[in-house]
């Protein structure tokens, strides 16, 4: 996930266009819900208010729809488990949201972690092996905010090859793919987490869904001071129009998904490991994971506002530009 762009409206002018067709590139991947939604969404909209956590935007949680991200991503898991995922997920949301982006920040996107502490030592009693990794991802994320965070104090800008590194860990995706572990009750054998195509194919559904929030969220505007993203480096990098960088950027996430594919076909045909049914659960997981943050990102009012449906049949948009 990634935050706001701290735009200046008033020395903006408006260009309209047209984001790339992201939802096609990803139409091999079958959107689910999950039929809890709407009583996980209310009750996790709630623990949320009440526990103080609003969001720095202004906008509700209703509007936020984070219990529709969760739905759609785990579309199969039980309600009790759905509506960690669902707090989960809005907690990073909200971390991500935070305007300024400083040690300060960073340092207080753990203690918000902190707010799920009476549950996740269960599922470590019952998996320790989840929780190591999944308290190794968070320690990931922290520093990859971290380290970005110093880069913007400095003013230092990353190239494209440092940004997509960073970005999969800043992202907290990997942390929400270890939620699919939890949610599919799985069990893995340790020569999944070794195996080169495995790793690979976990980056290629982190970059897909990563890059996907990169693009949409420039419909909220492109400043020189905003947080630098996939194409704003590319706009920098190849001196490139708002437009080309978009088409790029487009052209990156194709790219991504076809190679997603591959990485998946030599998976499953891996004689120990592509039989192994707990692997395969995975792999629809991430798959689940990928159609449904895509589809999210133009159903949350987080980007688009309340023209996500027109933006979602046209792609059109209207974007803010500083120089």
């Amino acid at each position: 996930m990634s935050g706001s762009t701290g735009i200046c409206h008033s020395q903006a002018r408006t260009m309209s266009v047209q984001l790339p067709d992201i939802l096609s590139f990803c139409n091999v991947f079958n959107l689910r819900a999950n039929k809890h939604c709407r009583a996980v969404s209310r009750a996790s909209e709630k623990w949320l208010v009440d526990s103080g956590v609003l969001l720095p935007s202004g906008m509700e949680w209703s509007q936020a729809k984070v219990g529709l991200l969760a739905a759609a991503c785990y579309p199969n898991t039980d309600v009790t488990q759905l509506r960690l995922i669902t707090d989960f997920l809005s907690l990073l949301l909200y971390c991500d949201e935070r305007a300024a982006a400083s040690a300060e920040c960073a340092e207080e996107r753990e203690d918000m972690f902190a707010l799920l502490s009476d549950r996740l030592p269960r599922i470590a009693y019952k998996n320790p092996g989840w929780y190591i990794r999944f308290h190794k991802s968070q320690r990931s994320y922290l520093e990859a905010r971290r380290q970005f965070s110093k880069n913007i104090g400095t003013g230092a800008v990353p190239d494209l090859e440092s940004y997509i590194e960073l970005r999969r860990e800043m992202s907290g995706f990997r942390m929400a793919f270890d939620m699919i572990e939890y949610a599919g009750d799985l069990s893995f054998p340790e020569s999944l987490f070794g195996d080169v195509v495995f790793r690979k194919l976990v980056e290629y559904a982190c970059d897909i869904a990563a890059w996907s929030e990169d693009i949409v969220s420039c419909a909220k505007g492109i400043s020189p001071s905003q947080t630098p993203n996939l194409v704003t480096i590319l706009m920098k990098e190849r001196s490139a129009s708002l437009d080309s960088a978009l088409v790029f950027a487009g052209t990156l996430i194709k790219q991504s998904v076809d190679a997603f594919l591959e990485a998946e076909h030599e998976l499953l045909s891996n004689s120990d490991l592509g039989t192994d049914r707990e692997v395969q659960r995975y792999v629809l997981g991430l798959r689940d994971w990928i159609a449904g943050s895509v589809n999210w990102l133009y159903e949350t009012q987080r980007f688009l506002g309340e023209k996500g449906s027109e933006v979602r049949t046209f792609g059109w948009v209207f974007v803010p530009v500083t120089q």
